[in-house]
């Protein structure tokens, strides 16, 4: 398997990782100075498709029509462990995102007008295609526990599907699955399963994490273990209404069982398991004539189920055998000896690590916060109050790759960090604000509904922008022609651009670019 190759981002390498904020700006311009990643520079994602489905008929009009007028912005930082964070231009500020694998961005948004009627905004960069489709309203359908965790399902490459789990009323366990290709409405088809709570005893799952490895879609309890099944019966699921998918349950390390069995989600003494657990997919890589592969790891960190001095608090990381699906000790770095790594220099010695996340493209690196707690030994408290710096580290080689401070990106440093991991920045392409400014003049001239940005000629926008800032736009409209565009003359033979009605105006758009050309 060859990996994919990086991006390009203004005609430098991309960061292998990307630590993206799920909070998703709906205001470029954000005037809160508290949050000062808001503040930084946007680049446009390129989108060539717009689309709602799923809507009922009073809706979809309206779908349509919102998410036409969608733009998604990314300000990606320089490298990991800096923050990027997404922008939705006229989006509602209820924004945030759901998930993330390779190229696919799921968003959960609201209507601006309706703040409780919940959709799923759908970004392929591979594509650029922008899917809008309403949340699963079937009353007979219930989520699993007490969150809602949205997997993104890649049966075949190239090709993905959503799956939500939860419950048919009356009838168990079930699969909720939308596939961008369906345009039925309701969107989510429904697929019966088995096996997802009778394997966890009398608990019921409560998915903190998803993931896709080796074949397996997995649901992950960071207290209890994952529930997984085979996505591949996804269609046959989708065809046949009778059957039964069936699922399959791993537990968490013996040893993490047994400190957070009795530990219950509803004790807001002690902090969610995401401050102190994850689960996820890295990159492995073995010899060069192995390919690399996907496996699964998980990273917990002590001091937050039970009382551990400072120094003896741990970072220790698991992966998982797929044969007999076990979990193998990777390592385990206290705080005491991660205070002698290359690279931790003056970072404070009286802050705790929390929020741990993985890299999905280097199985040495891994990426947790230091900040400061609260604590309470004799009625047991144990609740982070403050990430201060966050830090990627390579145990390996006893190493402080980089670390960052929290307070650059959000200014209020006591804001939780809410930060995913992932390699989307791999497979984006990006357009300038200027060239995307000229894009969506184009295109309301032209009423067209898409143009791929990508077949510009961004130094030429660029020079145009920078030559006249604020008249060429008035200039053009006196000169009765569109805007000069440098297209590629094939751009202007496709039999769906002679057949549209508006072929004149393109012609005469080509005479222009090529007469200012010669």
């Amino acid at each position: 398997m060859d990996l994919p190759q990086r991006a390009m981002l203004g005609g430098s390498l991309l960061p292998p990782d990307c630590l993206l904020d799920r909070r998703v700006r709906t205001d470029f311009d954000d005037d809160d100075e508290n949050d000062l990643i808001g503040l930084q520079p946007f680049k446009i994602l390129r989108c060539v498709e717009k689309t709602a489905v799923g809507f009922t008929p009073e809706m979809q009009g309206y779908a349509t029509e919102v998410v036409q007028s969608l733009h998604l912005g990314l300000h990606l930082a320089s490298g990991p462990p800096g923050l990027s964070c997404l922008g939705l231009r006229g989006g509602s500020p209820l924004t945030k995102v759901e998930a993330v694998d390779q190229g696919i961005i799921v968003l959960t948004t609201t209507f601006l007008h309706d703040f409780s009627r919940i959709v799923y905004l759908v970004y392929d960069a591979d594509n650029g295609s922008l899917h809008m489709a309403p949340a699963p309203e079937d009353p007979s359908w219930l989520f699993t526990g007490l969150t809602v965790r949205l997997l993104i399902v890649r049966p075949n490459y190239g090709d993905y599907t959503l799956a939500l789990l939860g419950k048919l009323d009356g009838e168990g366990d079930a699969l909720l699955v939308w596939q961008p290709s369906s345009s039925s409405v309701p969107p989510w088809s429904k697929i019966k399963a088995v096996g997802v709570e009778s394997l966890i005893g009398k608990s019921s799952l409560q998915v903190d994490c998803t993931f896709s490895a080796s074949g397996m879609s997995c649901w992950a309890d960071l207290l209890r273990g994952v529930t997984f099944c085979n996505p591949g019966l996804f269609t046959t699921g989708l065809h046949n209404k009778e059957y039964i998918l069936k699922f399959g349950f791993f537990p968490l390390p013996q040893e993490l069982v047994e400190k957070s069995k009795d530990h219950r989600r509803s004790n807001s003494r002690v902090a969610q398991p995401k401050a102190y657990r994850t689960m996820g997919t890295t990159l492995q890589t073995w010899w060069r004539k192995f390919p690399p592969f996907y496996n699964v790891r998980f990273v917990s960190i002590d001091g937050f189920l039970e009382p551990i001095d400072l120094k003896d608090r741990a970072v220790t990381v698991w992966w998982l055998c797929q044969k007999g699906l076990e979990w193998k000790l990777e390592y385990k770095i206290s705080l005491e000896a991660l205070w002698e790594f290359n690279g931790f220099g003056d970072l404070p010695r009286n802050l705790t690590p929390m929020y741990p996340l993985l890299s999905p493209n280097d199985h040495e690196i891994v990426y947790f916060a230091l900040g400061e707690w609260r604590e309470n030994q004799s009625n047991w408290l144990f609740i982070p109050t403050c990430a201060r710096y966050l830090l990627a580290i390579n145990p390996q080689h006893k190493t402080v790759v980089a670390s960052v401070c929290l307070a650059d990106c959000f200014g209020n440093p006591t804001i939780p960090p809410d930060i995913i991991s992932s390699d989307f920045q791999r497979h984006i392409h990006t357009v300038s604000l200027d060239l995307h400014i000229m894009l969506m003049e184009t295109m309301k001239q032209m009423s067209l509904t898409s143009l791929d940005p990508a077949e510009y000629d961004e130094e030429e926008a660029k020079k145009l922008m920078k030559e006249e800032p604020w008249t060429w736009q008035e200039k053009l409209k006196e000169q009765d022609r569109p805007l000069p565009l440098p297209l590629p003359a094939w751009y202007y033979r496709q039999p769906s651009y002679r057949q549209c009605r508006y072929h004149s105006e393109a012609i005469r758009l080509t005479r222009c670019l090529w007469s200012c050309m010669a």
